[in-house]
């Protein structure tokens, strides 16, 4: 999207960043791989979209008794989580997506995500894909 300021020469564009997200633990040998897609909008104040694209994962029961996948974002040395997002297959079911807003003033910190099956909202699996978001 760009929008033109009027009267002004300048031209404001989001800011998008894309990341690949690698295949680990008991996801290393399967054929699978992710994205992360960072924004920051024009909008003001600005607003950060983090889109993560999980592709050709298998049925989540193949990793254990999971029924979903969930995406977690973390900023390095932080003990809490910065967003958990449950992500929902595709049509085809060979891909998840999730997205969510984020609000950060000022500096913003480096983000990584990694992806994990799950089952309701507490039974967490190991790590199966896992990159940076930011920057």
């Amino acid at each position: 999207m760009v929008v033109t300021e009027k009267n002004n020469n300048n031209t404001r564009q989001d800011f998008i960043s894309t990341n690949p997200l690698l295949p680990t633990g008991p996801a290393e040998q399967l054929f699978i791989a992710g994205a992360s897609v960072f924004e920051i909008t024009i909008y003001i104040p600005p607003i950060q979209r983090v889109t993560i694209l999980g592709i050709n994962l298998p049925e989540p029961d193949t990793f254990g008794p999971y029924d979903s996948y969930v995406a977690t974002l973390t900023v390095p040395d932080s003990l809490e989580p910065l967003a958990t997002i449950f992500m929902v297959p595709t049509e085809d079911k060979q891909n998840w997506v999730a997205t969510t807003l984020l609000d950060f003033g000022g500096t913003l910190p480096n983000i990584e995500v990694s992806i994990s099956p799950q089952y309701g909202f507490d039974r967490i699996g190991d790590v199966i894909l896992q990159g940076p978001v930011f920057p």
